[in-house]
């Protein structure tokens, strides 16, 4: 509220220095340049009223924008003043020529800003990607470790699987994201091969030699995802 009440009262202050200062312009254009003034005022607050920021997005996609929005409302104020003291005092120009100015100058100043937001939304879709590159090696590292941890609790487990199976999730430690095509197909290989895996050493009946086949086929799609490096 507190907020509020001082964007109003600059407002007011704007429109009140206008009218007692700028008695010898014409109607059309004093109000012209109180339009254009209360544009340039709002755009240095509008954020206290629509953040730009939001501390619960986790791509934070605003922050990749933030410095376009500053430059952009910076050049706008900057450019908007410059045409009103110039074309006012020193050169004075009539209404629609003035109209036609500010008009451009406000065309510019919304390709700015849909050049702010494009660049939000691209920190977000690299967000996302990132997202769901790390979550594939997320995932293999958790299935692996829940069939180790099921082993650990199961009576007369083969201790050759189990050592195996501690190993790959060791090994694991050395795999980093990638987003190369052919890492992301060897990842979804894995966690196909882990699920079976799980599958077949847990389920009834249990299938100790057809673990064993696809434990040898997640070592082989390890060994080739760890040859990827991240980029």
């Amino acid at each position: 509220m507190f907020s509020v009440l001082l964007v109003l009262l600059g407002e007011a202050i704007i429109i009140l220095c206008f009218l007692y200062f700028g008695k010898n312009l014409a109607t059309n254009i004093l109000i012209l340049n109180i339009v254009v003034t209360s544009a340039i005022y709002l755009l240095w607050f509008i954020e206290k009223f629509i953040p730009m920021v939001d501390l619960k997005d986790k791509a934070h996609k605003g922050v990749g924008s933030l410095g376009i929005k500053w430059l952009i409302t910076l050049l706008y104020a900057i450019s908007a003043t410059t045409v009103m003291v110039v074309f006012n005092t020193i050169r004075p120009l009539d209404i629609y020529g003035q109209m036609i100015i500010h008009g451009v100058l406000f065309f510019l100043l919304l390709v700015g800003i849909y050049f702010m937001f494009y660049a939000s939304e691209k920190v977000g879709e690299v967000y996302s990607e990132e997202h769901v590159i790390r979550n594939h090696v997320d995932e293999m590292k958790r299935v692996t470790k829940e069939i180790k941890l099921k082993a650990e609790l199961t009576k007369d487990f083969p201790p050759e699987i189990n050592t195996r199976v501690t190993e790959l999730l060791e090994n694991l430690r050395f795999i980093s994201p990638c987003g190369n095509y052919e890492a992301v197909n060897l990842e979804v290989q894995y966690l196909k091969e882990i699920s079976d895996l799980k599958n077949f050493l847990f389920d009834i009946p249990v299938n100790y030699e057809r673990g064993i086949e696809i434990l040898q086929k997640c070592e082989q799609v390890y060994n080739e995802r760890k040859r990827m490096y991240s980029k």
